[in-house]
């Protein structure tokens, strides 16, 4: 048991993190709900438990990596997915999506973006309080010849609003 007895509110849940050029795949111990978690400007940085770390740009030497815990600054982290859907509650979905694409460094990332109900589309990703941006049923293009396999898609993403260089409806 953790100090003040936390440990039973921690939750070890799968994700697959995507980076410039980078995939990682492992365990987040999500403490609460999980969008606060994800977006709490007290931790910029997320660890990866029994992590896996690809490289996935042609040329990388770091093809594959394997170590038990790994430090990802949230601000380097483009994507991060999960492969089940939580609650409502837990991941704090906007009553509105549209269906978008959006386009970072290294992906595109089409997908049920949530949005509030008077948010616009050209702008609601400026106007995003939080640093992550809720889409569902996403798929994953990748705008360079991976020499690995990359995660095609997921029913929750979490998209960092800085990595998003622009977008349009589908």
């Amino acid at each position: 048991m953790g100090i003040l007895g936390h440990a039973a509110n921690v939750r070890e849940i799968p994700a697959t993190i995507l980076l410039p050029g980078f995939m990682a795949e492992g365990t987040l111990q999500v403490r609460g709900m999980l969008q606060t978690y994800i977006n709490d400007e007290q931790r910029p940085v997320l660890s990866l438990y029994d992590a896996s770390l690809y490289g996935l740009e042609q040329g990388n030497p770091a093809r594959s990596v394997r170590v038990p815990e790994l430090f990802l600054r949230k601000s380097a982290c483009q994507v991060i997915a999960f492969q089940e859907m939580f609650s409502q509650e837990d991941v704090g979905l906007k009553p509105r999506s549209e269906r978008l694409a959006a386009y970072t460094s290294h992906y595109v990332i089409q997908g049920n973006f949530h949005l509030g109900t008077d948010a616009l589309i050209g702008d609601f990703i400026e106007a995003a309080k939080s640093w992550f941006i809720n889409v569902t049923e996403a798929a994953f293009f990748t705008l360079f010849t991976a020499q690995a396999g990359i995660l095609s898609d997921a029913p929750l993403v979490f998209l960092h609003r800085d990595a998003v260089r622009m977008h349009h409806a589908l």
